[in-house]
């Protein structure tokens, strides 16, 4: 059957067509492969067009545009004056990789990804804000030193006391708007631009106005007439005349200190005393300035406080050599005292008492042992020893093993309680006088308070497993150590702590208690842990630790360090043998076995890190 002239036409035009299709296909899809390594057309950074530019190309326009900003200046103009602050001291930070990842998020996407969104990119603009951060603390600091010298500050009414009461009159002050010189700041630093800041500022009410001191001032009146009298025992301490009204202090109850303002929706800050608040209409309340109260009554803690002094027993070979008699000990509690004055003094409180009398709470502290018991103890022999040495070790390091033992000598464990090592030793850190020397922290050796804890812990864990006593909790360390393989120690005979996390406890099983001595000998670079109490005739064999699955350490690792001058080689961490290790322990009483332990350890190998001076 013949076709058509008209079917012949159809024909023709569709094959036309459909080969037209195919070719604007291909050329999109030509168009799209030179789009997978690219940043999608359109994009911003600030106002820099980066969109089209391969991956390199845009990393590159990125750091210049940061880098440049970074190194200018923000101009500011407050009331015809104008001064400039570098950005680099305005605790501003860039983040240049978390900004790249996002500009060049399209590395790596599949091409039909690329396929669906290249067309929209064309007709809609795509800005990215650069990632950074703010030291909110610098940049207050820095602007307030630049614009303090504008502002007038808002003086509060404040009451006098000369034969009568007077209320003076507050002043209100004309301070910043950091809300809005903040918003033009984050807009500067989003767009990296350098358009000049115009700083205007606002009206600030005095905090305290003289009508809510009015409805003090009668209270105020019944106070400065009145004596606070502090009695402990057979003492007594007073605060009156101008010494108590020193200590006044005058709030608007409820009021806070600042209010909150957006550096936009992803980054609330807190700005401290700059609101332009309604006054508070509730009634002013009268109260101590607690620094101040602080000061009084770390006098009065100087005669109250006495320390815990537990009853103690030293032995020299095999013998009590010096008797320690308990004392309980007692402290001042401060907050107790500074809430019950707030009471005493607070406007709904206050009445015409012209003595207010209060009696000190102080915290007791009972004395482990009394002295009565000490006979009773049964602390008679040594039933365990532990021994750990560390020559090589820093000033630091041997001074908190010093600190540290010091802290758990004496300590008692009566009959079925367990020894926490974390707790017997209390806190680790600068407050309470350790130094700072290398210790295992998140993967690496770094230096931190407290360095050399372990090798007390380690020297514990020793001497109770000589004893035969139950250990209820230990961790090994990370990596192999090498102090505590000194003097023919195997590897594995460690216990590694971290408070609150790990500790290392055993418990005391025995029918009386153990007494802690240490003893510390720098000379020969030598801990020794002795347990004291009654021997049960518990005989304890320990077998040498087995080691297994030797992994040596990776290649050392250098890292650039541009805080450390260029040249200079710093190791920050050190390499050591990976292995799998095990000992067991057997404790007999008599020819019965009573306990059959093994304790494992499984060791990283650790790679060495040296720092590579980058630095000017």
């Amino acid at each position: 059957m013949k076709k058509t002239k008209i079917e012949k036409i159809f024909e023709r035009n569709w094959k036309y067509g459909l080969i037209s299709v195919v070719v604007v296909v291909f050329v999109y899809l030509m168009i799209v492969g030179t789009y997978i390594n690219r940043v999608l057309p359109n994009t911003y950074l600030g106002n820099v067009n980066v969109g089209g530019k391969t991956n390199e190309a845009a990393i590159r326009a990125i750091s210049e545009s940061i880098d440049g900003f970074a190194g200018t200046n923000i101009k500011y103009r407050v009331k015809g004056n104008n001064f400039e602050v570098p950005v680099g001291e305005l605790g501003i930070a860039f983040d240049k990789a978390a900004t790249i990842r996002e500009l060049t998020e399209n590395k790596g996407r599949h091409f039909m990804q690329t396929a669906i969104n290249l067309p929209f990119s064309f007709f809609k603009k795509r800005f990215i804000t650069p990632r950074y951060s703010i030291d909110f603390s610098q940049l207050s600091a820095k602007l307030a030193q630049k614009l303090s010298a504008f502002e007038k500050l808002p003086l509060k009414a404040t009451i006098t006391f000369n034969n009568d009461v007077v209320v003076n009159q507050g002043v209100d002050g004309q301070v910043v708007n950091y809300s809005q010189l903040f918003d033009q700041l984050g807009n500067r630093i989003e767009n990296l631009g350098t358009k000049p800041i115009t700083v205007n500022f606002i009206q600030k009410q005095p905090e305290i106005v003289a009508k809510d001191l009015e409805q003090a001032s009668g209270k105020y009146k019944n106070l400065v007439v009145s004596k606070i009298e502090f009695n402990y025992g057979y003492d007594s301490w007073n605060l009156a005349g101008s010494d108590l009204i020193d200590m006044l202090r005058f709030e608007v109850p409820g009021k806070e200190d600042g209010y909150v303002t957006s550096w936009n929706v992803n980054r609330p800050i807190t700005i401290l005393n700059l609101s332009l608040n309604e006054h508070s209409d509730k009634q002013i309340d009268v109260s101590l300035n607690e620094e101040k109260i602080d000061k009084f009554l770390a006098t009065i803690s100087g005669q109250v406080d006495r320390p815990t002094v537990n009853a103690a027993l030293k032995f020299e070979n095999g013998k009590v050599s010096e008797f320690t008699p308990a004392v309980d000990g007692q402290k001042l509690d401060v907050k107790a005292v500074k809430e019950t004055v707030k009471s005493k003094v607070s406007v709904q409180n206050l009445n015409n008492e012209q003595l207010i009398s209060i009696n000190l709470p102080v915290l007791v502290t009972t004395a482990a042992v009394a002295n009565e018991q000490i006979n009773k103890l049964g602390i008679r022999e040594l039933i365990g020893k532990g021994v750990s040495y560390f020559a090589g070790s820093i000033a630091n390091r041997m001074f908190n093993i010093e600190l540290g033992s010091s802290r758990i000598n004496g300590t008692l464990i009566g009959p079925g309680e367990v020894f926490s090592f974390n707790k017997s030793v209390g806190d680790v850190s600068a407050a309470t006088g350790y130094k700072q020397a290398y210790v295992i922290s998140a993967g690496k050796t770094v230096l931190d308070d407290g360095g050399g804890i372990c090798q007390v812990s380690t020297t514990v864990f020793r001497a109770a497993l000589d004893a035969g006593l139950p250990i209820v909790s230990r961790t090994g360390h990370a990596y192999r150590v090498g102090y505590y393989e000194q003097h023919g120690f195997g590897p594995g005979i460690d216990a590694t702590v971290w408070s609150p996390s790990v500790d290392f406890v055993f418990k005391n099983d025995t029918t009386h208690h153990i007494l802690v001595q240490t003893i510390f000998d720098q000379n020969a670079a030598k801990l020794e842990i002795d347990l004291y109490g009654t021997s049960d005739g518990r005989r304890v064999e320990i077998s040498a630790p087995v080691v297994s699955n030797e992994v040596p350490p990776p290649p050392e690792k250098r890292e650039d360090d541009p805080t450390l001058p260029k040249g200079t080689v710093k190791q920050a961490d050190f390499s050591a043998w990976g292995a799998s290790t095990y000992f067991s322990r057997k404790v007999y009483r008599g020819d019965k076995l009573v306990a059959d332990d093994i304790f494992r350890t499984v060791y990283r190998p650790w790679q060495a890190v040296f720092l590579v001076g980058t630095g000017g």
